[in-house]
């Protein structure tokens, strides 16, 4: 074996491993790409500006808006309505109202109904007796 000396004269620099044609291709394909993908997005926003279109068409003039639907509906605030009930329930079981006014039944606050039941108690039933 030639050992390579530093006089030898063909031995002057490293050879150039890039090759060019590999670079060339891969920055022709990323052109391509980038154009396709460019051209398939400027359809793909037509295609919905065009459906976006359909579905923003005015109301047919036999359509109503205000018309309100047929019962049951839906709740517009359910967390509103909820309020609402918990505050007329609150009125029934706070305050004394006539449950019968006329039989002379009266409603009165429960908490008052629990300080009542506290004092006599709750009522028992006596056992009847079986017959034989």
């Amino acid at each position: 074996m030639e050992s390579h000396a530093a006089g030898h004269s063909d031995v002057g620099h490293e050879i150039s491993t890039v090759e060019l044609r590999p670079v060339i291709a891969f920055a022709i394909i990323l052109v391509v790409v980038t154009i396709a993908s460019f051209i398939t997005a400027f359809f793909l926003l037509d295609y919905l500006k065009i459906n976006q279109a359909r579905t923003e068409a005015p109301l047919s003039p036999l359509a109503d808006p205000n018309q309100i639907p047929p019962d049951p509906r839906l709740q517009v605030a359910s967390g509103q309505d909820l309020r609402q009930m918990h505050a007329s329930e609150d009125i029934v079981l706070d305050n004394y109202h006539w449950v019968d006014k006329e039989a002379g039944i009266v409603g009165i606050p429960i908490q008052r109904a629990i300080e009542l039941m506290a004092e006599k108690g709750l009522p028992t039933r006596t056992e009847a007796k079986p017959e034989r």
